[in-house]
């Protein structure tokens, strides 16, 4: 009974096309003019931002985070320490530090500490910053469940630091399928926020060390700095936002920290009673209700084109689930709404990076159909179908081997060919995965590790782009806590795309040897002037582009051409154990493998198993739900 409340409480799939100026979801927050708009590629750039941020900060720390580790080192290397104090190099590194408004206290700080989530924490809480943490507190006897760092340790140990912490464990509720309260957000102060995938944290194996940056390496003894290294890398995506929208971001922080105030029967009955009296009044749900408004051509507030915006025009997005708080008992669809209505204007070309893409719930095992599947989902998956069918070139960047559910993957790509069989025999669908390859010892092959795609990104026709929390599931759509920010701007979307192309190609050079490497060259203007020391400490310097970035930077569709003959031509590479020329490969479903040469399990996928066979022992890989 629970779960089919709950599925209609989803967002169903409209049946009427969209205005041809439809981007925008109602319901939920406005469109709002951005006044600094940062893409942070990668662990490394969004924890410098945040740290310097953090310790910028006079008023408030709103942070809300899946996991949390407290003893993480938010910036590592040469970022923290370049060299002796007085000599040019530390000289070098703490001058853009001041240029960004840090102070004398603060730079002490980053010169003699070691930067971990909770000393950065504790230096704004003993300066009278509001610092509050938000961790999702999930039913989790003995550790057994989830894979989350113990959230009531990491919760004890920021507090008695001086650090307010609450555990939303609104998840607990009997009300609940299946729910994670996955958004990774942080607000400074009144005017700056932090959107995106990148969570504070480490697994408890050591695994998964979420600080990375865009090379990757199979080596890299900072990314396991607190714990013994690990090989596997990690590619996720954040955006630093300033301006009204971060206010959007405030108030979601707000509202879920007051609900996780309310005991368990405040949390229950205020949510049911409400849904109940809406389904009993026969009204329909508030994310089909703002769908429909869409497509009847109502506008969402701040969509008119003459909007001011410094920036770029963006929107905060997100997936409630209903029956969790009083402040939405219907729950909030805005999230799924901005992808369904972005994929309807495209015309070209639609590139996504995500963690999953799995129609099917995941229930715990690698079993397709045992399942349900969120209309919301299912919506989604069916306009990604039908903008290929029309001719659009879809592009999907995925995990080799995903912790879990590498059959849901498998299994919703054959749905999508299914769905979309012109386009499949035109090859307008296409699928990769990220590797690391390294010197084997002597007279060896090579040695490859996947790299981790945890970015939740998708670029529309260069137009549109999304960044966020939310995975393409039926729990990121529908039943978990999720946070995107979609932005339409042309000049954002195109230097987003081709930054994170540039990356997976190897075309520019990138080191964890040189400081403050975060953003990818942007078009102006994009901080406000508050934020311009940020902007300067955070910029690429400028680089001799090389190999194929003339023809990346030419037309997307002939780009994702590029990045096939790329993965094409690293498969081969690898069958013939040699290095990887970047990190490209095809992603290939179980099954595929066969006619290109390589062994692919139908749950880890092909390259942990290949490091197991190439190095003699087992690949070590967490099983459980991140």
């Amino acid at each position: 009974m629970v779960l089919r409340l709950l599925t209609r409480a989803e967002a169903q799939r409209p049946a009427l096309p969209a205005p041809a100026d439809a981007w925008w979801a109602l319901g939920d927050a406005p469109v709002r003019g951005a006044e600094t708009l940062v893409p942070l590629i990668d662990g490394r750039a969004a924890m410098l931002a945040m740290c310097v941020a953090f310790l910028k900060a006079r008023r408030r720390i709103w942070l809300a985070d899946w996991g949390l580790y407290v003893q993480m080192r938010m910036v590592r290397g040469c970022d923290q320490r370049a060299g002796l104090d007085g000599s040019k190099t530390q000289y070098a590194l703490i001058e853009p530090l001041r240029a960004a408004g840090l102070d004398r206290p603060a730079i002490a700080l980053w010169e003699s500490g070691p930067l971990r989530v909770v000393d950065v924490l504790a230096f704004a809480a003993r300066r009278g910053v509001d610092v509050r943490v938000l961790l999702w507190g999930p039913f989790d006897p003995g550790g057994m469940v989830h894979m989350v760092n113990d959230p009531a340790l990491q919760q004890r140990k920021l507090i008695e630091r001086g650090v307010a912490c609450r555990l939303d464990t609104s998840s607990r509720s009997p009300l609940h399928v299946a729910q994670s309260l996955h958004q990774k957000c942080a607000v400074v102060d009144d005017d700056l926020a932090f959107v995106g995938g990148v969570d504070l944290t480490i697994q408890p194996d050591g695994d998964y060390d979420r600080w990375d940056f865009p090379a990757h390496p199979l080596d890299a003894p900072l990314r396991g700095i607190n714990a013994p290294p690990v090989g596997h890398g990690w590619h996720d995506v954040h955006v630093m936002l300033g301006g009204p929208p971060s206010e959007d971001v405030a108030r979601n922080f707000e509202q879920r920290w007051d609900g996780a105030h309310a005991n368990l029967l405040q949390r229950i009955f205020p949510p049911y009673t409400d849904f109940a009296r809406m389904r009993l009044a026969g009204q329909q749900e508030s994310g089909r209700r703002a769908r429909h408004a869409a497509e009847e051509g109502q506008p969402a507030l701040g969509a008119d084109t003459t909007f001011p915006a410094p920036v770029a025009r963006v929107q905060v997005v997100r997936t409630i689930p209903a029956l969790t708080y009083p402040f939405a008992p219907r729950g909030v669809h805005s999230l799924v709404q901005s992808y369904i209505l972005a994929i309807r204007q495209a015309r070209r070309f639609i590139y996504f990076e995500n963690q999953y893409l799995w129609l099917e719930g995941y229930q715990g095992l690698d079993m397709w159909r045992i399942g349900w599947q969120s209309p919301s989902m299912k919506a989604l998956l069916g306009e990604v179908a039908d903008a290929a069918e029309r001719g659009v070139s879809l592009a999907f960047l995925l995990p080799d081997h995903p912790n879990a559910g590498r059959c849901y993957t498998d299994d919703t790509i054959a749905w999508l060919r299914g769905r979309a069989p012109n386009a499949q025999r035109a090859g307008r669908l296409r699928f990769f995965t990220l590797a690391a390859s390294a010197p084997g010892d002597a007279g060896s092959a090579a040695r490859y590790r996947p790299i981790y795609v945890h970015a939740k990104v998708a670029v529309v026709d260069d137009e549109w782009a999304t960044v966020g929390s939310a995975n393409l599931n039926s729990r990121g759509m529908s039943h978990d806590a999720e946070m995107n920010v979609s932005v339409l701007n042309a000049g954002f979307a195109r230097s987003l795309r081709l930054a994170l192309w540039r990356e997976h190609l190897d075309c520019m050079a990138s080191s964890a040897d040189a400081a403050f490497v975060a953003s990818p060259p942007l078009p102006e203007p994009l901080a406000a002037p508050a934020h311009q020391g940020m902007l300067a400490l955070l910029r690429h310097d400028e680089e001799t582009p090389r190999g194929d970035d003339a023809l990346l930077a030419g037309d997307a569709v002939q780009g994702i051409a590029c990045l096939c003959e790329r993965a094409d031509e690293n498969l081969r590479r690898l069958c013939r154990g040699e290095l990887l020329r970047g990190h490209l490969l095809p992603y290939l479903p179980f099954g595929e493998g066969a006619s290109c040469g390589v062994d692919v399990d139908r749950e880890h996928g092909y390259l942990d198993p290949l490091q197991s066979r190439i190095e003699q022992r087992p690949a070590p890989h967490p099983g459980k739900y991140i």
